[in-house]
Parts: C-alpha cells; structure tokens; sequence
C-alpha cells in the first residue's frame, strides 16, 4: 500500500468518524451555541488528528526506509549464506583431507618418535665419540704443540746447517785456491826459479873455468847474458816475495791521495835500461792532476809488472802508450803495447792462479804469468777492477780502474 492511499483512507474514516459524533451531539442537544462549541472543539480534535497524520506520514516514510534497508540487508544475508555454504563445502571437503592427513600424520609421528629415539641412542653415541674425540685433540694440541717447538728448533737448525754449508763451501774455495797457489808455488820454485838459478850457475862456471881462453868481447857477452839473468831472477824474486806476503796478509794496505804520473814516472827510470835495451818508445799520456786513492806501494807494483810484460812481448823499436782516462768515480789507466798480443783462448787464463799461461817476449825473456795474478790481486785490494783487450800479432792493453776517492 502507497503512502498517498493511505493517507487518504485515514482522513476518510477521520471525516466519517467526525460526522457521526457531530450528528449525535445535534441529535441530543439542539442548542446552537452548545453546536457552535462542540464544533470549535471538533475543529480543534481535527487540527490535532491532522498533526497525527502528518506524523503518522513521517513515521510511514522512516517505517518504508527501514524496509528498504532491511531488503537490502536480506539480500546480502542470502548472498553470505550462500558463500558460507560455499565456504562450508570447501570446510568440509577440506576436514575430510585434514582428517586424512592427521591419520597420516599418526603414522608420521610414530615414524619421528622411532627416529628419535634412534638419534638419541646415536647422540649418546656421537658424546662418547665426541668425549674420545676432545682427549684425542688435547693429545694432539699437545703433540703439536711440542712438534711446532721441534719444528722452531729444526728451522734454525736448519738455518744453522745452511750457514755452516755455505761457510764450509766458502772455505772450501779458499782452499782450493790456496791449494792451487800452494802448487803454483811449488811450480815456480821447482822450475821456473830453479831454471835461471842453474843456467846463471852454468854461465858463472863457464866463465870462471875458462876466463882466460874468452877474449874481452866474448866475456863481456857472458856478462851481459848474466846481467839479463840477473834482471829476470830479480823480477821473480820480487814477484814472489810480494805475493807470498800478499797472501799472508802481511802486507799493509795503507791508502793515501796518490798522483797516477808520479808513480808512472818513477816505475819508468826502474826500467829504464830494458826500455834502452829495446830501443823502444814510451808515449805517457796522464795528466799531471789525476789523483787517486791507492795504497802507492801496491799500485807501483802493478804498474811495474804491466809495462815490464809490454816491454817483454813488444817487438825492437816498438811503442808503449800509457793512457789515462778520467771517469765519474773512477781513473782507468791503459798500457797500450803494438807486440805479439794474446789469443783469446788465453785471456781467460791470465789471472787465474790454477791455470799457467806463460809465453817467451820477443827477445828470449821468460816469465811465470805470476805477475798479473798478482795485478789482480792488488788492484782488488784497492776496490778497483783489472781487464784485457788484445789481438794476436796486433798487440794488447792492459787496463787497471782505480778509485778517485775513499768508498
């Protein structure tokens, strides 16, 4: 039923209802002022029912309001009840798997409390190894422990028995090479000494036994000839008494401020009569201001053994060069001679105190290679270095670096 329907039914029955009261009252009094009273009272009955009626048609249209929304509160009741039923369904078919799998999960917990008990008897197992395990670790810290301090000692001993190798390697070089110079020695002396010492016997016996039979020219050969002999044992006498000292370690190494020309002057006027002797021409090229820091005696020695062995291989009428050569901390000074020269094969010999190299100079002269051992030897004693160059039948130069200062 509309609101509109209703409202006009209600106002019908009101009339009616009205209609009757108004005609009972006129039936029951026929005063006109009573008529008039009760009307105004009717008037105001129906102002107030009018008001009812409009409240009743607010209350109507709240009431239908409320219906629409408790509609559409059914509709969504219904559409939940049909996914709990859905969700119900799912519930139960998922109860069902549940239910399965708890029955599964039975025999799964069976099957773990099996297991468990088999790991605990294993745990038990696994302490004791562990137990066993934890003494066998300390053992073996400590056994390490005493190892790694063995270990400690070995390395050093280790290192002690590489020291000592190489102290025993180096003295067995040393040996070697004092063995090599003690045969060496034994060499020189035995023939290279002993030969001069007899043939300048022989020379003074055959002139002694027959100075009378020779004529003043053939003597003064024999003293000539004695007189190069002479010079010859001097020089290996020389030789050997400095090396001998050398390697003793007798001879002092003093090193002083030393000009190069005045050692090279002095060493000259020594030999000057070997120089006449082979009308041979010595070209000095060394500036008056080259200094060097040598001990003079050594030095002297090496430079008197170098120019005696280019006045030995230089050919009559030769010339000898002595050449310096200045460098940043070192002066090289250079024998030049023009004579034999040396093969290659030899040069590698020259200074070594095993091998013997000697070769007769251009006039006869003999020599024991012992003088450039010793070069050697007192060049490096000065911190300075000692090389060849030489080509055979071209000549050679001999080359000594000397410090310019103290190192």
């Amino acid at each position: 039923m509309s609101k509109k329907k209703l409202k006009n039914l209600i106002s019908k029955k009101s009339s009616e209802s009205n209609n009757d009261a108004i005609e009972q009252k006129v039936d029951q009094s026929s005063d006109k002022s009573q008529i008039i009273d009760y009307l105004k009272k009717s008037q105001e009955e129906n102002v107030k029912l009018t008001d009812k009626i409009e409240n009743l048609e607010k209350a109507q249209d709240i009431i239908f309001e409320q219906f629409r929304t408790l509609e559409l509160q059914r509709t969504e009741l219904e559409e939940q009840q049909k996914k709990l039923e859905e969700a119900s369904e799912k519930f139960r078919s998922r109860t069902i798997e549940l239910f399965g799998k708890m029955i599964d999960l039975k025999k799964a917990k069976k099957t773990i409390s099996q297991q468990n008990e088999k790991l605990e008897i294993q745990q038990q197992e696994i302490e004791k190894h562990q137990v066993l395990a934890e003494k066998s670790s300390q053992k073996f810290r400590e056994r390490t422990i005493e190892l790694f301090g063995k270990m400690i000692d070995l390395k050093k001993a280790k290192k002690t028995i590489s020291l000592q190798k190489e102290e025993i390697e180096k003295h067995r070089e040393q040996l070697k090479g004092l063995n090599a110079s003690k045969d060496r020695f034994f060499s020189i002396i035995a023939h290279d000494l002993r030969n001069p010492i007899a043939g300048f016997l022989n020379l003074t016996e055959i002139l002694t036994n027959n100075f009378d039979v020779f004529s003043e020219k053939e003597s003064k050969e024999f003293i000539d000839v004695m007189n190069q002999a002479s010079k010859q044992l001097y020089n290996l006498l020389e030789n050997l008494l400095q090396w001998s000292r050398a390697q003793t370690g007798s001879i002092t190494y003093e090193p002083q401020f030393v000009p190069v020309k005045k050692m090279v002057d002095e060493t000259i006027d020594a030999l000057m009569i070997n120089i006449e002797n082979k009308h041979i021409k010595i070209n000095v090229k060394v500036d008056n201001k080259t200094i060097v820091f040598v001990d003079e005696n050594m030095i002297t020695t090496v430079i008197r053994n170098l120019i005696s062995n280019a006045i030995k291989f230089s050919h009559p009428e030769g010339v000898i060069t002595l050449r310096c050569n200045s460098l940043d901390k070192f002066v090289e000074l250079s024998v030049i001679d023009q004579g034999v020269g040396i093969p290659k094969e030899a040069q590698q010999k020259l200074f070594k105190i095993d091998q013997s190299v000697t070769t007769e100079g251009t006039s006869q002269e003999k020599g024991t290679g012992l003088g450039l051992i010793l070069c050697k030897e007192f060049v490096e004693k000065n911190s300075g270095e000692i090389s060849v160059d030489s080509d055979l039948n071209k000549g050679s130069a001999f080359t000594i670096k000397l410090p310019k200062n103290k190192f």
